[in-house]
């Protein structure tokens, strides 16, 4: 059976007609490369990502350390600080004694600042305080805020390179009257950690209510993924 319809030709030059099929031709070539390319902006992602958490670490670190050393003149100018004359020997360049041998100065700066530490403040008798050296606690801040709310800030630094320490934080308000408040976090997970060298912890805790925080504690706990007290201290709370 023929086809009597009308038929349209159209004439593409031989050139033309050659170009596109060289085009359709490296299209897989192309498509190769754009795979090969997109491969390695996705490692070099990961590096950069992993150099950036490697840096946001030790600006932790290094502001905890800037943090420690900032009223550290002060410090050095008042009388009966543990280690003074120690310190500033090493600043002066002077030879000091062996860690067996301490200076008669150190031994009676020594003696001073543990005279008062058996005798620990209240709250102490039924939480005593605890040091198991699974994690290092330092800069223990805690400070009233407006609105019904308290701000605690600590660094806990692994004492074991070789593990990952985890674990959480928890908190009990202590009054001057004796009651105790359990700290409740928000979200709750804001004070578990993991950690392989170092963390600025940073909490933000509303109250249960108004309560008179005069001379008010706070009993900080830390405990590792067993649900063990691995610290425990006491600490004012600052206004």
């Amino acid at each position: 059976m023929r086809d009597n319809g009308p038929r349209r030709s159209f004439r593409v030059r031989r050139g033309l007609f050659y170009t596109v099929l060289c085009f359709f031709a490296c299209l897989p070539l192309l498509s190769a490369g754009l795979g090969w390319q997109c491969w390695k902006l996705w490692q070099d992602n990961g590096i950069l990502r992993a150099n950036m958490l490697r840096f946001e670490s030790d600006y932790q670190e290094a502001q905890a350390t800037a943090e420690r050393l900032e009223h550290l003149e002060d410090l050095l100018r008042e009388e009966n600080v543990q280690g003074r004359t120690l310190v500033l020997r090493r600043l002066g360049g002077e030879d000091v004694a062996k860690p067996g041998e301490a200076a008669p100065a150190d031994r009676e700066e020594t003696v001073k600042a543990e005279a008062p530490r058996g005798v620990e403040g209240p709250g102490h008798e039924e939480f005593p305080a605890i040091d198991r050296d699974y994690v290092k606690v330092d800069n223990v801040q805690v400070r009233a805020l407006r609105g019904d709310k308290l701000r605690m800030a600590l660094d806990l630094r692994n004492t074991d390179n070789q593990r990952l320490a985890s674990g959480s934080v928890s908190g009990t308000l202590l009054t001057a009257d004796g009651s105790r408040h359990p700290l409740s976090f928000d979200p709750e997970n804001v004070g578990d950690f993991r950690i392989s060298r170092f963390k600025r912890t940073v909490i933000v805790v509303r109250l249960p209510g108004r309560l008179n925080l005069v001379n008010a504690q706070v009993i900080l706990e830390v405990r590792n993924q067993d649900d063990s007290v691995v610290f425990r201290n006491i600490f004012p709370v600052e206004q």
